[in-house]
């Protein structure tokens, strides 16, 4: 069976609400063949005097790690002005020293320049095919990935405002090989494809051409795999939609426990990995899912562990506190040992822990200090408090019977007059540092950092 253009028009007529196509032109073959059939399909529909309802254009990414770079992207200038489709060209710097994997920094900055490139409405076309599917069924199923992973790449997925469809996926390479042979056309290599020290291209020159050579066919039975999984994911979200209703509260980083408990350990990890993902955080592997219901779930209620994992925008900790499961992002570590003055006369911005607020008052509140001043501290272990009406009692215990939450313990800032613990902002004033009914006071408040997963959406 070979590819023609007219395969490419039922799946473009499907689009809804999308007048603009944009190829990612890479100058492969791919994206070569992928424009050009569309041009011949618009040609067709003008042939037989019937409205091709999209103009066509094409974007160009330069990554600028090639010293073959530029001349690509001359070669897809020459290609867009040959066919007279406009071009765009977006050159990105990749930072090489970042540790990461290249091929993922590369992806990461090609999406970038996608989504910023692009307007709502557009559907970006991109050229994956068969082989690209089963490339990447393989190594995911070698990273032990579960259904959402071996579903491999999808269709069709929207990026902010914008579509993407990718109309070869179930086409294999060489009806695209053929394809381009018999419309003359040209292409690019990229002279990296040959490196297999890069994983996808070890596969795609030693291990699949093995795999072909006894299973021939091997691909598209992996593609039928890799839907069977996309179907899988999707019912298994559909059953986390239903437990999540039950568990969740007032704020989305936060679910209740208790309805969590009933059900077996596999939906409650298929639960948190939907709950975590419709943060906008990447799900954390099986492994950490698996400690986070064995030590966090299944322990005792006063139990206060935590499992944590290294997302994009830093570290994500997931902790049981009163009966919740809380999604809490990276905070910024303080300096303990810190010391900041604070005149009360307006608010105070404490180093990467929030702010303190002083609301002139008259009553219970702290009385305004003779020497106009306060210093501000955080706990160094020891401290102790006399609340109105209350015997002296170490602070940890006064902290523990507020119901603090345990991370904010040791950033909650102390007030003190010289060495003297006065006030614990939100929790309470030292009884001989309280003002009277009719005496002129503060009311000292500490607004804290957020604590909420700072995601992109």
């Amino acid at each position: 069976m070979a590819f023609t253009a007219l395969a490419l028009k039922n799946k473009l007529l499907a689009l809804d609400g999308v007048s603009r196509l944009v190829v990612a032109l890479s100058g492969g073959l791919d994206s070569c063949v992928l424009l050009n059939a569309l041009i011949q399909l618009r040609k067709k529909a003008l042939a037989d005097e019937q409205v091709f309802p999209f103009t066509i254009e094409a974007l160009h990414v330069n990554h600028g790690l090639s010293p073959n770079a530029l001349s690509w992207e001359r070669f897809c200038e020459r290609q867009c002005a040959a066919l007279g489709i406009p071009l765009q060209i977006v050159r990105v710097t990749i930072d090489t020293s970042a540790g990461a994997s290249l091929e993922n920094l590369a992806r990461i900055k090609r999406y970038e320049a996608f989504e910023l490139s692009l307007t709502a409405g557009d559907c970006l076309l991109m050229g994956h095919h068969q082989n690209d599917q089963a490339e990447t069924f393989l190594l995911r199923a070698l990273r032990g990935s579960g259904p959402r992973g071996l579903a491999s790449i999808p269709q069709e997925r929207p990026l902010g405002d914008i579509l993407i469809l990718r109309p070869l996926l179930d086409v294999p390479r060489v009806q695209l090989q053929q394809y381009a042979k018999d419309n003359d056309l040209k292409w690019i290599e990229d002279e990296s494809n040959t490196n297999v020290d890069f994983d996808r291209n070890y596969c795609r020159h030693v291990v699949l051409p093995t795999i072909e050579k006894r299973w021939p066919g091997f691909a598209s039975n992996w593609a039928r795999s890799a839907a069977l999984c996309a179907e899988a994911d999707e019912l298994m979200e559909e059953v986390a939609q239903q437990d999540l209703r039950v568990c969740a509260t007032a704020s989305s980083h936060i679910i209740q426990c208790e309805p969590l408990l009933v059900l077996s350990q596999a939906r409650q990890r298929n639960l948190l990995r939907f709950w975590i993902m419709r943060m906008g955080i990447a799900q954390p592997g099986w492994n950490t899912l698996t400690q986070a219901v064995e030590s966090l779930l299944l322990a005792k209620e006063d139990a206060q562990g935590q499992v944590s994992w290294v997302h994009e925008n830093g570290r994500i900790e997931l902790r049981r506190y009163h009966g919740q499961l809380i999604l809490l992002g990276s905070l910024l570590p303080i300096d303990a040992s810190h010391e900041q003055v604070w005149s009360l006369a307006q608010s105070l911005s404490l180093v990467a822990n929030g702010l303190l607020k002083a609301d002139a008052i008259t009553g219970p509140g702290l009385k305004k200090p003779s020497e106009d001043c306060l210093k501000v501290r955080y706990r160094q272990g020891g401290e102790k408090l006399r609340l109105a009406g209350r015997p002296n009692r170490a602070l940890k215990k006064i902290l523990q019977d507020a119901e603090l939450a345990p991370w904010w313990r040791d950033r909650i800032p102390l007030l003190f007059v010289g060495d003297e613990l006065v006030c614990v902002p939100s929790i309470g004033v030292a009884e001989n540092w309280l003002a009277q009914e009719n005496e002129p006071a503060y009311n000292i408040t500490w607004v804290r950092p957020s604590s909420e997963p700072q995601v992109r959406k």
